[in-house]
């Protein structure tokens, strides 16, 4: 085969990696017996078929804490507020809970965000 590994010119991307990301593909493809453009379309293949994870996104983080602030600032504010913080956690949670749900079902897709 070629050195284009039967992908057409149309078909080809340039692609930046960090050192410390091109490293691990590297030594991804060292340990399965791959080139780099093999190892990548296995990787790139991998990621997609898994459902995406924004757990630990900087906008996931950054909404959960401007969430928790503006409940201190309300609790501050209201007689008995650190009182209503814990007895309103877990309908909140679970409500969360069915909001997510909604959208993976739905199949929208949070989209990544440059801050």
């Amino acid at each position: 085969m070629s050195f284009r590994e039967g992908v057409s010119a149309s078909r080809r991307y340039s692609l930046s990696l960090p050192a410390d990301l091109g490293s691990q593909v590297a030594t991804f493809a060292q340990q399965n017996g791959l080139g780099l453009g093999p190892a990548i379309r296995v990787l790139v293949a991998r990621g997609l078929s898994e459902p995406a994870s924004v757990e630990d996104s900087p906008a996931a983080l950054a909404a959960l804490v401007a969430a928790e602030q503006a409940i201190l600032m309300v609790a501050s504010i209201l007689p008995e507020g650190e009182q209503r913080i814990h007895t309103t956690a877990q309908p909140a949670t679970d409500a969360a809970g069915r909001r997510l749900s909604m959208f993976r079902e739905s199949g929208v897709r949070p989209r990544e965000v440059d801050g």
